[in-house]
């Protein structure tokens, strides 16, 4: 029997690491069982046919096939989970995740936003807007969900349930409250996109690929992460809610920052 080595200390590999000798035991045997018929010999030429004759021979890992596709939906459901009980930071990353590298903006050498940039993202957020602010929203968000939970949200591929979940008025309205009380912070835009791009690059992890936080990075990131508040803005009766909730002066102050953002925008597209 071939000794199964188990990796340390991990269900998921283990599983898989024990199916696939498993298979490969069976295939051992029968080379050792074809071996004993011909002199304690085998060529090259039987064992390839050996390994024809297994290609033929479905059930063999069907065994295999079970454990893995078993995990695979655990993992499914795992996933499901997670959009249930931790969507907050999710929701405020979707705000500027078509930036990240790997999705629409591809690579980082095409210009996309390293995933590095997520843990200094969060520091920035907890510094602009207040931990007091963000429980708050985060327990209001959770009440949302659990009110407005179906049967169904449980079969939700994840991306569809982001989607699902971002278009909910009540949590949307509560993100762009959150990016409303961070956009106030740069009245003096200049000097707070030199602060950003400094607390950034001073906080992303160490990796194996250097990577910056540039000016390019920071204005597209900025336009991402305002956009539904510009939108707010630009209609008469959300902007007067958003005056209702935060005030006249702050709202004028929102616009200010949006024309700055727009003209920093068009000014690294010209260039």
């Amino acid at each position: 029997m071939i000794a199964a080595n188990k990796p340390p200390q991990d269900t998921f590999k283990q599983r898989h690491h024990v199916a696939a000798f498993t298979v490969l035991e069976q295939f051992t045997q029968g080379l050792i069982h074809y071996a004993r018929n011909h002199g304690g010999s085998i060529s090259e030429e039987q064992i390839i046919k050996a390994i024809d004759g297994i290609r033929e021979k479905e059930d063999l890992f069907d065994a295999a096939w079970a454990v893995l596709e078993s995990d695979l939906e655990a993992i499914k459901a795992r996933e499901h989970a997670a959009v249930r009980h931790d969507p907050f930071g999710r929701l405020l990353v979707s705000r500027f995740d078509h930036l990240l590298e790997g999705n629409a903006a591809g690579s980082i050498e095409d210009g996309a936003l390293s995933r590095e940039i997520l843990q200094p993202f969060f520091k920035v957020i907890r510094m602009m807007v207040g931990m007091d602010m963000l429980q708050e929203i985060d327990r209001e968000i959770h009440e949302i969900i659990e009110a407005h939970a179906e049967d169904e949200d449980e079969l939700r591929n994840p991306a569809e349930y982001w989607d699902h979940l971002a278009k909910e008025p009540a949590v949307k309205l509560r993100i762009n409250l959150v990016f409303a009380r961070m956009a106030l912070h740069f009245r003096e835009y200049e000097r707070r996109k030199k602060w950003l791009l400094q607390l950034v690059n001073d906080n992303l992890p160490s990796g194996e690929v250097h990577w910056s936080f540039t000016e390019a990075h920071c204005v597209r990131l900025l336009d991402a992460l305002f956009s539904d508040v510009r939108e707010i803005l630009t209609v008469p009766q959300h902007s007067a809610e958003l005056v209702a909730k935060m005030g006249s002066e702050d709202v004028a102050t929102l616009r200010e920052v949006m024309k700055s953002i727009d003209a920093d925008v068009d000014a690294h597209a010209n260039s």
